[in-house]
Order: C-alpha cells, then sequence, then structure tokens
C-alpha cells in the first residue's frame, strides 16, 4: 500500500515541481500525493482521503493559511503529521506552526535533498507512532522524548543561524564601506562621524558574536588553536584596540609584564585576547575616572611548559559582595539601573569564564563598591622553542598583497552591496586585479567551464544553485577547472554551516563581516598553497 502526503500550496509551480522530484516514487507505486490551493481545500481532501498520513502545508496561502490549517486539523482530530514550508527569516511563523503541532519544517527556497529527507523521517515517525499505539512502552517514551529535544534544538540553531545571516549581511555593508570611506580624502567631521559609524558597527557585531560563542560552547563544538605566539604582542594589540574606548573617557590604559615571561608560547591567542577584550572593555566601560591595567606573570614555569596569570584592574564603580557570586552567570549584570546606563548582553563575563576553563584555567575576581575591580584568570601554556618572527600588521598586509597581484578573481554573489563592498575593498587594495561577476551558482558554474580563474570566492545563499551545490558542482568538472581554488565568503557563521561548507569542497571559508587583512591572508595562502 503506498505511503500518501497531501501537499498544501497556492504556488501553481510547485505541483510540478514536487511530482518531478518524486517521479520514480509515484510511478512505482511507492508514494500518493494529492494537492490543494488553500486550507479549505486541504480539508475537504482529507475528509475524502482517509489514507493520507502527512501534510506538507505552505503558511501564507490565500482563503485558509496554513495556521489556520493546523489548528482545524487538530480540532478535527485527523491522524496526520504536519510539516511546514517557510522562507528562512520567517522564525515567528514557523515557531507558531511548531506550537500548533507541526511535526517539523522546511525552508524556502527548498532544498529538496533536505525535503526528501525530511518527508522520510516523518514518514518513519508516522510507523513508529503507529506501533506505539499497539504496545506503548517506557522505552518508546524515552524515544519520543529524544527525537523532540533533538527537534527543539535543531530548530535553536536554525533560528541562530538565521539570525546570524540576517545580521551579517546587511552589516558587511556597512562595515566595508566605512572602511573603505576612511580610507579616502574627507574634513575632520566626516572623519569623526565615520568613525563614530565603526564602533557602533563593532559594538553590534560584539553582540551577536557573544549569542553565537555562547551556542558553541553549549553545543561543545568549541575548537582551540594551538599556535606559536608573543604575550606581550597579543596583549599590546588588545590595548591598541581599545584605546580609542579608553582615550573617550580620560582613561589610562596601562600594561605590565613580568621580566621572565617566554617569548613564545603555544596556544590560542585569538580567544585570548577575545577574554582579555571582554575583560579590559567591561572595566573601560564602568570605570569613569583613574585607570585601567592589563598584566601579565609568570606562576610557575620549567623548560617545556609554564603558568600565566593575565589581570585587567579598574579604579570603576566596584561590585556589590552580594553580586560577587553571579556576576559570571549569563545575561547577569549587577542590577537594572546599570544595564540601563552601560547596556550590553551580559554575556561577556559568562563567555570568558567559560573559554578559560575549557583551556583547563581559573578566573576569579576581587572587587570593592567604589573603590574599582581586579579580574585574574590564570591558563596553562607549553612553550615553543623554536624562535617566532614578528612582522607588524602592515608588513604582513603587504606581503599578501604582492602574492595576489594580477589575479583574476570570480566573484560569486546576489547582493548588490555586498558585491560593491567586495569589488571596490580588492580593488582598493590589489593591483591589474582582473574580477568577473556572477549573481548565483548557476551563473558560476557556467564562467568557471569557460574561463580560467585563480580564485573564486563564493557567496553561499543565493537563488536558482546556492553555493554548496555550485562548488559541487565545479567539482564535478570533467577538466582541470574542478581544481579552481574556492573561498565560501559568505554571512552563514555557525559550525555546521562551516563544516558543510568544506564538505562541499570550498578550500577556504571567511565570514562577513570580513576584514580585508583577513580576506588577503587566506587569499594569498590559497593562490601558494599546492593542490
Amino acid at each position: 500500500m503506498p505511503r500518501t502526503m497531501l501537499v498544501v500550496d497556492d504556488e501553481s509551480d510547485m505541483e510540478l515541481l514536487i511530482r518531478q522530484k518524486f517521479r520514480r516514487q509515484i510511478s512505482s507505486g511507492e508514494l500518493k500525493i494529492h494537492f490543494a490551493g488553500n486550507g479549505e481545500q486541504a480539508l475537504e481532501v482529507l475528509k475524502n482521503e482517509p489514507a493520507v498520513k502527512l501534510v506538507m502545508t505552505d503558511i501564507n496561502m490565500p482563503v485558509m493559511n496554513g495556521l489556520a490549517l493546523l489548528e482545524k486539523i487538530g480540532e478535527l482530530g485527523f491522524a496526520v503529521k504536519c510539516l511546514v514550508v517557510s522562507a528562512y527569516t520567517d522564525i515567528q511563523n514557523i515557531r507558531a506552526a511548531m506550537n500548533r503541532g507541526a511535526f517539523d519544517f522546511v525552508t524556502k527556497p527548498i532544498d529538496f535533498q533536505d525535503l526528501e529527507t525530511t518527508i522520510t523521517k516523518t514518514f518513519k515517525a508516522i510507523d513508529e507512532t503507529s506501533e506505539a499505539l499497539v504496545a506503548v512502552t517506557e522505552r518508546d517514551l524515552a524515544v519520543k522524548e529524544k527525537e523532540k529535544a533533538l527537534s527543539s534544538e535543531r530548530f535553536k540553531q536554525q533560528f541562530l543561524a538565521n539570525m546570524s545571516h540576517e545580521i551579517r549581511t546587511p552589516m558587511n555593508s556597512v562595515i566595508g564601506i566605512t572602511h573603505l570611506l576612511l580610507r579616502s580624502e574627507m574634513n575632520e567631521q566626516q572623519r569623526k562621524y565615520l568613525t563614530m559609524i565603526q564602533a557602533a558597527s563593532e559594538q553590534l557585531m560584539s553582540i551577536i558574536n557573544d549569542i553565537l560563542d555562547i551556542s558553541k560552547i553549549e553545543a561543545g563544538k568549541m575548537v582551540f588553536e594551538k599556535i606559536g605566539f608573543n604575550i606581550e604582542h597579543v596583549v599590546g594589540n588588545v590595548r591598541d584596540i581599545l584605546m580609542m574606548k579608553a582615550e573617550e573617557k580620560k582613561l589610562d590604559l596601562k600594561l605590565k609584564f613580568s621580566e621572565d615571561l617566554p617569548p613564545s608560547i603555544l596556544g590560542d591567542p585569538s580567544r585570548l585576547a577575545q577574554v582579555l577584550i571582554n575583560l579590559t572593555g567591561n572595566s573601560i566601560k564602568f570605570t569613569e575616572s583613574g585607570f585601567v591595567e592589563m598584566s601579565a606573570r609568570v606562576l610557575s614555569k620549567n623548560a617545556d611548559a609554564c603558568e600565566i596569570e593575565f589581570s585587567v584592574t579598574d579604579t570603576g564603580i566596584g561590585i556589590a559582595p552580594d553580586k560577587l557570586g553571579s556576576i559570571f552567570e549569563s545575561f547577569t549584570q549587577a542590577n537594572s539601573a546599570i544595564n540601563r546606563k552601560y547596556g550590553g548582553t551580559g554575556l561577556g563575563l559568562t563567555i570568558s569564564k567559560q573559554l578559560v576553563e575549557l583551556q583547563n584555567g581559573k578566573i576569579s575576581l576581587e572587587s570593592k563598591p567604589g573603590v574599582g575591580t581586579r579580574f585574574y584568570f590564570n591558563l596553562p601554556f607549553h612553550i615553543e622553542t623554536q624562535k617566532i618572527v614578528q612582522n607588524s600588521a602592515e608588513k604582513q598586509s603587504g606581503t599578501h598583497l604582492e602574492t595576489l597581484n594580477g589575479l583574476k578573481i570570480l566573484l560569486v554573489e546576489d547582493n548588490d552591496f555586498n558585491r560593491i563592498v567586495a569589488e571596490d575593498t580588492l580593488n582598493e587594495y590589489i593591483k591589474d586585479l582582473t574580477i568577473d561577476q556572477a549573481l548565483n551558482g548557476v551563473e558560476a558554474v557556467e564562467m568557471v567551464k569557460n574561463f580560467k580563474y585563480d580564485i573564486v570566492l563564493m557567496d553561499i545563499q543565493m537563488p536558482e544553485m546556492d553555493g554548496y551545490e555550485a562548488t559541487k558542482s565545479i567539482r564535478a568538472l570533467n577538466s582541470d577547472r574542478k581544481s579552481t581554488r574556492i573561498m565560501a565568503m559568505t554571512a552563514n557563521a555557525t559550525p555546521e554551516e562551516i563544516n558543510k561548507c568544506f564538505e562541499s569542497g570550498v578550500d577556504e571559508y571567511i565570514s562577513k563581516p570580513f576584514m580585508p587583512d583577513e580576506l588577503f591572508r587566506k587569499m594569498a595562502a590559497l593562490v601558494t598553497s599546492d593542490k
């Protein structure tokens, strides 16, 4: 007996697409599909076709929309499981549908491979439900609870991915264009306003990165590098990043290092800098006069390893004794008045604590209201015996740019603003550059077939064919063009999406908004690598 489903959608071409995708299952008798153009028609089909066990419905439809249909299905007691289809940005409606009993959801534009997987999983769940009606056991209930938890986690990850993408896409334009304008001729007032826009943009990106970091930590997917770096160099860079904020408040931002610091240690300099930026930025925020000091000293050291204590001391407002125990908890600030005055997500200290502890370190604080606060943490490191070479950012950038002179690049991007930012940034820095453009994956594959490119800069979410499928199609070409170097340059920034990029065949990845030096460094590594 065939599996029977009902597709409810007011778009006239949906029936054709569904029949084309499942033509083999339909012709073999494995699957039978009914179609309806709105919720009212769907209810009539359900009344007349009791074999229907799965309903896939669009949300936005005339006469009766998908949400109203879900309510009616529940009221009338139809024994079906429902999938909802909506735009990936329409999180509110998807959440409403799940609350009305929807089993799962699929986002537009529809990935038909994902759709087939979701339908198969749903029919499997229908079979399991039927079996459970015969004999419900404790094990069956446990499995259902697990599936429910997994579904909830999937929804959370989808929400975070969508939110990240929707914020990063316009922020790439804002930050990129601001960066380009700051390199142009302007008067002091214009430069002041642009610098303010840049600072506000960086603050907004800090908020979204905090949320994504919490998600990674909770999912157990935080990965730490182990590379050589110099402590004084990393702490000095943090000071440079935060100097403007300190100067705006007329604060003295000081550094203090013990003389016995090893010249080079092995660890994750980016995560160390992130913790120091969180703690030092926090101190600057809550200090009205005086100073903020960052320091590093050796707690213990032998020939191979050492333990370093980092501290951030300020002369700020301090923290009340009854608040010290909860200061590292998520979304916590000392009180609501402080939150209104100083703002922030309340996630920075939580993330700092977890980043330190995930690297086998400890973090603590001591504070006195009206006097100031000292945050301090210790981290273990291996000592690198090989001497590292210190180069300025300008020298590094220059080396990258020399490597990139004369390249031919294919820029694949459907967003007009982001295309302008990428093209103007590349032309601003790189000499004798040739840039071709494609607006979607289909165009990108055709252009790679017809022209030889040194690098393809590939957006991911695009109409007609996304970056994942375009990359797979390029890798499947029957010519040497299949080895063309591809860098994903996208607003998708969750670990799952990054992994999906590499699984599709990209060689490198950079998230939007991108920093020019990071982009050029990764491009240079690509064109000089052996494939």
